[in-house]
């Protein structure tokens, strides 16, 4: 019994693999993305203009610059409230440790002072 049950699972296995090859081969094949794009017409290009981060001014800013800006935009980091020198160090060892952010803890330091020079308490 359990034999003839293996016998029949294994044959409407095959039955749907030979289905799917026999529908697989009637349908018509689509050109490449390539190919449709030439169809089309020739590709245009268009150059958007740069803006520069508008990032105030502090202490080891090319650090900032250089790490963070690689995820974050400018935008993000000057919304963001005053935190403390501590609360700081916490967000920049979470972007290290959780999201794998490329800051050794010579440029984490670099990084929160920058961090509180413009977004601590006592910052501009």
């Amino acid at each position: 019994m359990r034999t003839r049950a293996l016998f029949v699972a294994k044959l409407l296995i095959v039955f749907g693999v030979a289905m799917t090859v026999a529908a697989a081969a009637q349908q018509p094949s689509r050109p490449s993305a390539k190919a449709s794009m030439a169809a089309k017409g020739p590709v245009h290009e268009i150059e958007l203009p740069q803006y520069p981060p508008d990032l105030p001014d502090g202490p080891n800013k090319a650090a900032f610059d250089q790490k963070c800006l690689l995820c974050h935009s400018a935008r993000y980091v000057t919304m963001q409230p005053r935190f403390p020198k501590a609360a700081w160090e916490k967000t920049v060892k979470k972007m290290v440790d959780a999201y794998g952010a490329p800051i050794s803890p010579a440029e984490q330091q670099q990084v929160v002072e920058y961090l509180v020079a413009i977004r601590g308490p006592e910052g501009k």
